[in-house]
């Protein structure tokens, strides 16, 4: 490696490790360090599980979209089977 390159390669390092050193700790927030009912919490908990609702419907609707194109290859393979049969007699 050339110099100048080790040179700023060395440089990001210490900045990298000078951010990692002086980071103070997280404090947490009132919906993970307080108290279990209050809106906060309560709004934080709905939240989730709306999130869950939204990912369980475009999850079930991805299944039920794999099943049509399932159902429907299976179905034009069979007319082309009948068709090539009938063709050929």
């Amino acid at each position: 490696m050339s110099r100048n390159r080790l040179l700023r390669l060395s440089l990001a390092i210490l900045a990298c490790l000078g951010v990692l050193l002086s980071a103070h700790p997280a404090l947490a927030c009132s919906v993970c360090y307080g108290d279990p009912n209050s809106a906060m919490t309560q709004g934080a908990q709905a939240g989730v599980v709306v999130l869950l609702g939204v990912v369980g419907a475009v999850l079930t609707g991805l299944a039920a979209l794999l099943i049509f194109w399932m159902r429907r290859a299976a179905h034009l393979e069979a007319e082309a089977g009948e068709a090539g049969r009938g063709a050929s007699s």
